[in-house]
């Protein structure tokens, strides 16, 4: 037949075989069958990666194999092999015939196919023109189209990340699992760039033992680096000498010193251009290639996604623990609470807004020019909590009198840090100072720190600065509160007014009580209020007590301009005695209408900056004094308030409901994570009752936790007193505890691991209890199987030791035998008489040294150590050797083996040598019970789906008493020294590990069955 006919045939195995290097095998095969040859060989390799080299042979041996192996391996040195294709001897007509072809086209080829037989094989090993080049050109299509295959596999396991909830440490691991299918590195890592610092960040390392970071904290300078090159020009940058003249000095030093000798970056790009790239680095020369930056870029478009996507998500999650956190500042301004605990929840709050370690309010003392620290959180030295600066000394000293935020990466080579030393015991590295004004006024400086370097971000800094204003009002209320309690009747009534106002969220409602409230208590006529308008820096009048509908649309003033612009622009109260006579007053006939004489204005300020104007009017002359411009002024903050909140609501109402939907599904999660946990869930109250119980400790202990049972009534009597003890002392320390304790349930003995955590006090006010019962019973049986696993091991290595020191000895006895044969053959020795019995002697002796020899081989091999490997075993051959390992043994001398096999038996994938290990185990068992002298029947058959091996013994049987306890390790009812009482438990162990079981039959006086079934 010519192979050119079935070429496709051929081909056939390429292209349906799981993977490349399976279909070559199957090729060369059936390319083996085709020209009846002794074997062949195939080298493929290809564009990237090792070579592939499989072998078949026919009936060729090992060394068949290895020489064809060799023989693709070496370059070619022509068509007829010698040696390394020749099988154990030569043939009669004379040495084989080896051909071999190149494969691919001659100038490019791919790899090399040979093939052996004999010389009457000559005519059908030919291989026919261009069958080389087909060959290797359908070889290689093939292999480039699995390469492509299994790209896209990546890339969508990839692309599904973006999806997922994994974390971006499973999304790195991920990405590296993948890329290392199609890409050959030594190490990979993702960087990121820090654009605020020009420094970039190396956050995860995900291949090679070495890494590529060297400094502590992992930051490295941008400039001058591969990587601001990749940033700027956005696209990737492979490097194939790192020594060359091209390559940064700094990015030369950090990979080369790591062994490195190339490397290749590709750019992570988002909407905003490239913010990172992925680091691939190799120890060989050029060892990538533009297919290499093609993949790698492929990959890194899905993984930059899934970046940017989980910083969106975080920066999400950031802004609204900052809206909750502002909203808590409002409600703190609302409050109206002593000082000590607005700062102290100040302070708190702000470690929950922008993350830091701790936070640090310093009040200034007007009288001595000092900052000193009213509230601290998160400081563990009592330094920290009582410091006090003078103003202009230290970072915080300086934020006070100039007034501008100040920003720390490391204090430790800060020169402005004052004390070092409390620094240094605090472990602070980032620091970040905020003044804190109220009304316009310094009181002090927020302070937060961490013990991370370049912790904090211009963002951070603009978040706590906008928080400083709203904690700057609440401090700001909170020392008016406290004043207020110094105030005349008039001033608290102010007040009660303002809290009146700022508890209504309707506007036009709002404005009107303030309104009321202002003209009640400064005793003036009239009173309105104007809105500024930022973008056309102008103010209107909104609303007013007394002034038409229509009149008050026509009032417009510009900022800065008249009595009240210019206390919008300046920040500050204005007032004229006579606005008929003074030439500031821009509308001067609407109070001359209504007969009003005197004004004041007083701004609505949020933080720095104000939002419009609260405007009160005499029906005379009028002077204002200080104490009713601070009343106004008091007033219009509550007001500028009031408007503020009530334009926040809108958007604070959608963020709660939506805060309440998580509640309600986190709270949802968590009932079912409890209702699913493996572990019974109790909680107990002071008298040890049952309160609830999830699904798995209601079946564990076989409880209703509706009936509020004790705990104490599903345990076992001899056990309860000391369970009771365990958790009344629980109760009573408030500490976590465990214990471990057995009694039966439902008749079956089990192990239990209490373990208690006292819960704070309920709505009852009492302490409760939550228990976690673990049934560990299975995991102590596992344990105590592992340590008599060991145990046997151990017994085995030292049997295999002493075989094999065994065999040393046995040699140099049948060699000296052997040796002595010979010289009897020689010389004078050769007739004398009576050395003729000798010859028989010596060769009984040669003969029995062999046979010693084979017991210990045998022996060696049994005890030597399977492996886990789990091959296609036929299992008549297991029981044939197991009985050939048994007849060499003299207590079992006098005994005989019968065998009915199946010979149609289909093999089973099974570890040899642990099926040998129970063979053998059950067969000594069944000669022992018989005292080595009776017939052991061997049987092995096919029952549907299940091979059986039955060994049926002639012996005395056992005893029910004895029956249920052959299983349990080191039960043994053979004298002392004769058994170890591990075999049955570890076949049992073995055979259930191969998925089958091992069954038992026993009548007393007449013998046992036991029978091992596996599946087929």
């Amino acid at each position: 037949m010519k192979i050119g006919r079935v070429f496709p045939d051929l081909l056939r195995g390429l292209g349906t075989a799981a993977s490349v290097e399976d279909g070559l095998r199957l090729t060369v095969r059936r390319l083996v069958r085709l020209t009846s040859a002794d074997g062949g060989a195939l080298r493929f390799q290809p564009p990237r990666g090792p070579a592939m080299i499989v072998v078949a042979t026919g009936r060729g041996g090992p060394a068949l194999e290895a020489g064809l192996r060799a023989l693709v391996t070496a370059p070619r040195d022509g068509a007829r092999k010698s040696n390394g294709a020749r099988e154990r001897g030569p043939r009669a007509n004379g040495q084989p015939v080896v051909r071999r072809a190149a494969l691919g086209a001659p100038r490019r080829p791919v790899g090399e196919i040979a093939l052996s037989g004999s010389p009457r094989a000559l005519g059908r090993l030919a291989l026919p023109g261009g069958f080389g080049r087909e060959l290797g050109a359908a070889i290689e299509q093939v292999w480039r189209l699995q390469q492509h295959t299994l790209r896209i596999t990546v890339l969508n396991e990839i692309t599904r990340l973006l999806v997922s909830g994994d974390s971006l440490e499973d999304v790195f691991r991920s990405f590296a699992g993948g890329l290392v299918r199609l890409v050959a590195f030594d190490s990979l890592s993702v960087r990121l760039v820090d654009t605020e610092r020009g420094e970039f960040e190396v956050i995860a390392v995900l291949a090679g033992s070495d890494s590529l970071v060297t400094p502590a904290d992992g930051r490295l300078p941008l400039e001058g680096t591969l990587l601001a090159r990749v940033v700027s020009v956005g696209a990737p940058v492979r490097v194939d000498d790192l020594d060359s003249p091209g390559v940064p000095e700094d990015s030369r030093r950090l990979l080369t010193e790591h062994g490195y000798r190339s490397a290749l970056l590709v750019p992570l790009v988002s909407g905003g251009g490239a913010f990172g790239a992925i680091t691939l680095a190799s120890r060989r020369l050029s060892a990538f290639d533009d297919a290499d930056v093609e993949v790698t870029t492929d990959l890194a478009r899905p993984l930059a996604s899934a970046i940017e996507q989980r910083r969106l998500l975080d920066e999400s999650r950031r802004r609204a623990e900052e809206l909750a956190a502002l909203y808590t500042t409002s409600q703190l301004i609302t409050a109206r609470l002593d000082v000590a605990s607005v700062l102290d929840r100040i302070s708190r709050a702000v470690t929950a807004l922008i993350g830091s370690t701790g936070c640090g309010i310093g009040l200034l003392e007007p009288t001595t020019g000092r900052l000193v620290h009213a509230a601290a959180h998160g400081f563990k030295s009592e330094e920290w909590r009582g410091l006090a600066l003078p103003v202009g000394e230290g970072i915080i000293g300086q934020c006070a009198q100039t007034g501008v935020a100040i920003r720390v990466d490391d204090v430790r080579t800060d020169a402005r840090s004052a004390r070092r030393d409390v620094d240094e015991q605090e472990g602070i590295r980032s620091m970040l100072c905020v003044p804190l004004r109220g009304a316009g006024t310094l009181l002090g400086v927020i302070s937060a720190f961490t013990t991370r370097p370049a912790a904090f971000s211009s963002h951070h800094q603009r978040v706590l600065e906008a928080f400083a204003e709203q904690a700057g009002i609440a401090v700001q209320n909170a020392k008016l509160f406290e004043e207020s309690l110094k105030r005349t009747r008039e001033t608290r009534a102010l007040f009660e007014a303002g809290r009146a106002v700022t508890a209504s969220l309707d506007p036009q409602r709002t404005i009107r009580v303030i309104m009321e409230q202002a003209r009640t208590v400064l005793g003036v006529a009239s009173c309105g209020i104007m809105i500024l308008d930022p973008a056309k820096h102008e103010l209107r009048l909104l609303a007013s007590l007394d002034l038409p509908d229509n009149l008050a649309s026509q009032v417009r003033i510009a900022e800065g301009e008249g009595i009240t612009g210019r206390a919008v622009r300046d920040l500050r109260v204005r007032q004229s005695a006579d606005v008929l006579n003074d030439p500031r007053v821009k509308y001067r006939n609407l109070p001359q209408a209504s007969g009003l004489r005197a004004m004041m204005a007083a701004p609505l300020r949020l933080g720095d900056r104000a939002i419009g104007a609260i405007l009160v009017f005499h029906r005379h002359v009028h002077q204002f004094t200080a104490a009713e411009e601070d009343l106004l002024l008091a007033l219009a903050d509550q007001a500028a308030i009031a408007i503020d909140h009530a334009r926040l609501y809108e958007g604070l109402e959608v963020m709660v409901a939506d805060r309440t939907r998580e509640l309600d599904r986190q709270k949802r999660f968590v009932e079912v994570v409890l209702e699913t946990l493996p572990l019974g869930v109790f909680v107990l109250d002071p008298a040890l009752r049952i309160v609830r119980a999830n699904r798995e400790g209601s079946r564990t202990l076989g409880c209703d936790p509706a009936t509020r049972e004790p705990f104490t009534s599903v345990v076992a009597p001899d056990r309860v007193c000391a369970v009771e003890t365990f958790l009344s002392q629980a109760l009573f320390t408030h500490e976590v505890a465990r214990c471990e304790e057995e009694w039966a349930v439902a008749g079956e003995t089990k192990r239990f691991r209490l373990t208690t955590a006292p819960l704070p006090e309920g709505e009852d006010g009492a302490v409760h209890l939550v228990l976690l019962v673990e049934d560990i019973t299975l995991a102590k049986q596992l344990e105590r199987q592992m340590l008599l696993t060991e145990r046997l091991t151990t017994a085995g290595r030292l049997a295999a030791g002493v075989a094999h020191e065994l065999n040393n000895p046995l040699a140099t006895i049948a060699g000296c035998a052997e040796s002595l044969q010979s010289r009897l053959k020689e010389g004078a020795l050769a007739g004398r008489a009576e050395l003729a019995d000798f010859p028989s002697y010596l060769g009984l002796i040669e003969e029995e040294a062999y046979r010693c020899k084979e017991i210990t081989s045998s022996l060696l091999q049994f005890v030597r150590e399977p492996g886990g490997r789990r091959t296609p075993t036929d299992v008549n051959t297991v029981v044939l050797k197991t009985i050939e390992l048994l007849t060499h043994q003299n207590r079992y001398a006098q005994g005989s083996f019968v065998t009915e096999l199946d010979e149609g038996l289909p093999e089973i994938t099974a570890n040899e040598g642990q099926l040998r290990q129970v063979c053998l185990g059950l067969a000594s068992n069944a000669l022992d019970a018989m005292d080595g002298r009776g017939r052991l029947t061997i049987r092995t058959r096919r029952s549907r789906r299940e091979i059986e091996i039955e060994f049926e013994d002639e012996g005395p049987g056992i005893p029910d008493e004895v029956a249920a306890r052959i299983w349990d390790p080191f039960f043994t009812t053979k004298p002392p020294g004769q058994g170890t009482g591990l075999g049955l438990a570890i076949a049992q162990g073995i055979v259930a590990d191969h998925g089958g079981r091992i069954e038992m039959q026993t009548h007393v006086g007449k013998g046992s069955i036991f029978r091992v079934v596996l599946p087929a």
